[in-house]
């Protein structure tokens, strides 16, 4: 290209050095012979080139052109060599040649910049951004290479090229590797693919660069772009003052402020930004280095001054030492002190488990109601159950300051004799240069005073936070959750059984229903038990065949639970729970869940669960931002993380749903749920062969278990591979709970994909049978009328099957329930298709392209549920194809 390019432009300019190459373009340093001064040119690769075309090159060097700002590099000149037989075009535009450092090379030489440094650059380049973004134009590729400075000065150069990009990209340019933006620097929309980003999304990139001019490195790193990407997308940046101390936390909420995921919650434009850093910058002082001579006495004075300084200060340190040795005071921080609380470690036998796991359980709940501390949520801090991990490490996987271990031992014996050992320590993390014991003592007690034991604890710690107790909270920590032992332990045994991987499951959940209803006769004013109870039946409600007497025991437990304990935000959950899953009031959910959040304002579950009702209502924003600090209070949680992919699926957020879908399998790996998830986002994109890569039999270690999920759950079966089908249609209901209308419309759904028709029937006909008698014992089962309407639409009962399915569609349409609707709703749109009415089919499909759902234009193209519609030119418009591509498409199963 360089002798071409020198060739091309002899008469205007003697080209010199590659100065160097990016995605996009090369550039040379060269002299410009008309006006005899150096610049800098400018050549786009020939695949860059060739996607814009010179009418839109030069248009876009013409808007460039006109941004004239003291901190904008300029463009001088441009122009188009068209192609010739042995070379393609040459697309070219020169700026002034800068003598001086990018940001980039100041970084690689420094690490690091003084606050007021990084301040000044911050600004001026979002004052160049300002002015750009008010003229049209939005950079979309800020970063330190892209930031020069000279003679003490930040300018900002490549305006205009990655917006013209963007416009023409396409899969070819993608495959060559082109990369708009740079992957460490780009927000979250960018990295989404959001073709309408705004001017937040440059001041998303000035707060990755102020951040590593800060610290040194960028926000999100990672060994691949695809992988910093991802972490872009779903992670939250590490904060900054752990390892800067001369950081101040406006500086530190400034900075993360930028860095909001939401656009909204970022600075309203980079002009907002500038003002913001001009007032930082104006109270940070630079080093003075000998502006003004000092006189001789006033040295002195100055030096005597500074040695007491430096001796009062050293004797502060002292007794800040000595105070921290003795376990008295934790250092100052701002904010509430981040505290985890590993599972103790039982020292018993393997039996006792779940006793130590109970004990850790209740001092984790005193310490979260305090105020001023923040506790990691149980599902995160579980997950290092035995670990051999740093505790260090721990603290930063989880963003604590503080750890607190511990062991149990319950050394049985007769009555009075019976004993437990408990030993907890408290480690500090951060502003420590190693890990630090603040505290460590042990408890030796009756069984009786385990839970004075358990309050005292909490009050230890709670005092070597810092924390000041007031009078209610000292009560708190002394409150005893039942007077019987026998019924303490067997609630504890019904917790182990919730927790343990049966939260949704109806076997497991009645067998922890059991133990709740032994400890509950034991003592039935147990307030816990009683909440408990109550969520367990909730859920089996929900997910299994409704009857109403699961129904009535969830409302009789969480009324129990209410009266006694009104002051407990476990018994709001649990109401929130039953107006969610039983009544499906999704109002009074929600309001019970505020008052649940309120009075346990770090309480993840309240968060996830409240997320849940906000979808069913369609606010579908505030659901997300619910999920998002869940995730915060709990970053290990499998539930939240799943939620959270489930989220963004529905909003259509595709790059993001697969990014907390991979951070969801690196907590659950297997988990059935999360690898649908995340294989119906390839399925929303019309990549069945991507989904299926993820649905391969070794993603699971119970082959059967999966295959029966993945057929039931969002009736993904024509999406397992032809050896996953037949394992499926060799199942018993077993496989499905023993819920034969699950088990038989799955298997009817499957063999009509497969073309037997006699074995879609008979399986149909078992199916209704089985809906029928459910129905009749919950006539409002709203999806059990869908379902029972699919199964008549098999049997070519068609006045049937279409009445049932738009009854249960009137009894829970989009309207009263944004998630369940819209699944009844595509469910009818399924029956109109079987049945050969493809209109009503069509009526059905069309609202749900507009509203958050999991459908696509690309699912309907692969989906042969639809497939009989392919030829409908209503049909083709929806999914945005031809009826040969359509075609192309069918021929994947």
């Amino acid at each position: 290209m360089a002798d071409g390019l020198r060739e091309a432009l002899t008469e205007r300019y003697t080209i010199g050095r590659e100065l160097g190459r990016g995605g996009m373009a090369s550039v040379y340093v060269a002299t410009d012979l008309r006006h005899d001064r150096p610049v800098a040119l400018k050549v786009l690769h020939p695949e860059v080139a060739q996607a814009l075309g010179p009418e839109r090159f030069l248009g876009e060097v013409k808007l460039v052109a006109r941004l004239q700002h003291p901190h904008i590099l300029p463009v001088h000149d441009s122009g188009v060599v068209p192609a010739s037989a042995v070379a393609p075009a040459i697309y070219w535009f020169t700026m002034p040649f800068v003598e001086g450092d990018t940001l980039r090379d100041r970084l690689e030489r420094e690490g690091r910049l003084p606050v007021v440094l990084a301040l000044r650059i911050a600004r001026e380049v979002a004052l160049a951004l300002d002015y750009a973004h008010r003229n049209g134009v939005i950079h979309r590729d800020i970063k330190p290479e892209n930031i020069l400075l000279a003679d003490g000065q930040a300018m900002v150069a490549d305006f205009g090229l990655a917006r013209a990009i963007a416009r023409v990209v396409s899969p070819r340019l993608t495959a060559a590797g082109l990369v708009l933006g740079t992957p460490a620097y780009m927000s979250p929309e960018q990295a989404g693919g959001d073709p309408e980003i705004d001017g937040r999304s440059d001041v998303y990139s000035l707060g990755c660069v102020l951040y590593e001019m800060l610290i040194g490195v960028p926000p999100f790193t990672g060994p691949t772009a695809q992988a910093v990407v991802a972490r872009q997308l779903a992670e939250t940046p590490r904060g900054m003052r752990a390892g800067r101390e001369d950081l101040t936390l406006e500086l530190e909420s400034t900075v993360m402020k930028a860095l909001a995921k939401p656009p909204a919650d970022r600075f309203a434009s980079a002009a907002e930004f500038a003002g913001v850093l001009e007032e930082l910058g104006s109270r940070v002082t630079e080093p003075r280095r000998g502006r003004a001579r000092i006189g001789a006495h006033a040295r002195a004075r100055k030096t005597t001054a500074l040695v007491l300084l430096a001796v009062l200060l050293l004797a502060a340190g002292v007794l800040l030492v000595w105070q921290f040795g003795r376990g008295v005071v934790a250092p100052a921080r701002a904010g509430p002190r981040v505290l985890a609380v590993l599972p103790f470690d039982n020292l018993g036998g393997a039996d006792d488990d779940y006793f130590a796991e109970g004990v850790t359980d209740a001092v984790r709940g005193k310490l979260a109601a305090l105020p001023g501390v923040r506790v990691i949520a149980r599902g995160s801090s579980n997950a290092y159950r035995r670990t051999s991990k740093a505790p260090d490490r721990i603290a930063r996987e989880l963003g604590a300051d503080y750890l607190l271990a511990g062991t149990v031992r319950w050394d049985k014996g007769p009555g009075a004799a019976s004993r437990v050992q408990v030993s907890p320590e408290l480690i500090q993390i951060t502003g420590v240069r190693t890990p630090t014991t603040l505290w460590q003592a042990p408890f030796d007690a009756v069984l009786s005073d385990v839970f004075e034991v358990q309050g005292e604890i909490a009050r230890r710690v709670a005092q070597s936070l810092g924390v000041v107790l007031a009078p209610g909270e000292r009560r708190l920590l002394a409150e005893r959750p039942t007077t019987n032992l026998a019924a303490y332990d067997t609630y504890l045994r019904g917790e182990e059984i919730s927790n343990g991987g049966g939260a949704g499951d109806p076997v497991a959940l009645r067998r922890a229903a059991r133990f709740y209803e032994q400890a509950l006769a034991m003592d039935s004013t147990f307030v816990l038990a009683w909440a408990q109870l109550s969520r367990a039946y909730s859920i089996i409600y929900t997910n299994g065949a409704p009857r109403p007497e699961d129904g009535e025991r969830a409302r009789e437990a969480v009324e129990r639970a209410l009266a006694l304990g009104p002051l407990r935000p476990e018994g709001y959950l649990a109401l929130g729970n039953y107006h969610y899953f039983v009544t499906g009031d999704y109002p009074r959910a929600l309001q019970a869940y505020a008052e649940g959040r309120r009075l346990a304002p770090n309480n993840a579950e309240l968060f996830t669960a409240t997320a849940l009702a906000e979808q069913s209502l369609g606010r579908w924003e505030s659901a997300l931002g619910h999920l998002r600090e869940a995730r915060v209070l709990d970053p290990r949680s499998v539930l939240t993380a799943r939620r959270l992919a489930r989220v963004l699926l529905w909003l259509r957020r595709y790059p993001e749903a697969l990014a907390a879908s991979d951070h969801a399998l690196v907590l659950s790996p297997g988990n059935p749920d999360v690898l649908e998830n995340k294989a119906m986002v390839y399925l929303a994109r019309g990549d069945i062969a991507g989904a299926r890569a993820v649905l391969h039999p070794a993603s699971s270690g119970d082959p059967q278990g999966f295959v029966a999920y993945v057929a039931y759950y969002w009736d993904l079966f024509w999406v397992l591979d032809d050896a996953q089908q037949r394992t499926l249609l060799r199942l018993t209901p077993k496989a499905f709970d023993d819920n034969r209308a699950n088990w038989a419309i799955c298997l009817a759904q499957t063999y009509a994909l497969r073309g037997d028709s006699a074995k879609t029937r008979a399986y149909a006909d078992s199916a209704r049978i089985d809906l029928e008698a459910q129905i009749d014992a919950a006539p409002g089962y709203a999806q059990g009328h869908v379902v029972l309407g699919l199964a008549l639409a098999y049997l070519g009962r068609r006045e049937e099957a279409v009445r049932e399915g738009e009854h249960g569609l009137a009894l829970l349409p989009i309207a009263a329930d944004a998630y369940q609707g819209a699944y009844n709703q595509h469910q009818l749109a399924r029956i109109y298709t079987i049945v050969g009415q493809p209109d009503m089919a069509l009526d059905r499909l069309e609202p749900l392209l507009r509203l958050p759902y999991y459908l696509s234009p690309g699912w309907l193209a692969i989906d042969p549920a639809f497939a009989p519609l392919r030829t409908s030119p209503r049909f083709q418009q929806l999914v945005g194809g031809s009826p040969s591509r359509l075609d192309r498409g069918q021929t994947v199963f």
